[in-house]
């Protein structure tokens, strides 16, 4: 090969290699700005992350208190809970003495009542015996009066008696 033919063939030869390293810059200046946007997306990503962490955590601290709270409603809950135990106890004790009282005094009260019936018959006797005692009475009275009156009349017929 002749001189002029191996320049040609070198020049070609730049030629390519230039063309190529172009394209390689050219890709290389694309791959750089894709590389320069992700970075800028991981940064924003990045960001975001951060900013879901700061929220996580201040979740975190909401939940953490909220469960302190329900842990002193809890122990509110079962203080009350204690109470009404207690209250429904006493309750039901006073209910049992109070019933046993009523059954007393409704024992008490047939009593009462009974001795009433007892009462109204002893005073219906003797309102009948006091009744007959008085028709008794009116007529030894009229008995009497009237042997008084006889006794007068054979005293001597002095009608009147003597004062």
């Amino acid at each position: 090969m002749t001189n002029a033919q191996r320049l040609d063939y070198v020049e070609d030869e730049l030629e390519t290699v230039k063309r190529l390293l172009v394209s390689t810059a050219s890709y290389a200046e694309s791959a750089n700005r894709r590389l320069d946007e992700l970075t800028i997306k991981q940064d924003r990503t990045q960001s975001h992350l951060d900013e879901l962490t700061i929220k996580q955590d201040r979740t975190q601290s909401h939940l953490d208190q909220l469960g302190a709270r329900i842990d002193q409603v809890g122990g509110k809950v079962d203080q009350v809970s204690d109470k009404v135990d207690s209250f429904i106890t006493h309750t039901q004790r006073l209910f049992t003495k109070t019933g046993a009282e009523i059954e007393e005094t409704k024992a008490r009260t047939e009593r009462l009542e009974a001795l009433m019936l007892k009462l109204d018959r002893s005073f219906e006797e003797q309102k009948s015996q006091f009744q007959e005692f008085q028709l008794t009475t009116g007529a030894v009275l009229e008995r009497i009066d009237r042997v008084l009156d006889y006794l007068l009349r054979q005293q001597g017929g002095n009608p009147n008696p003597p004062s």
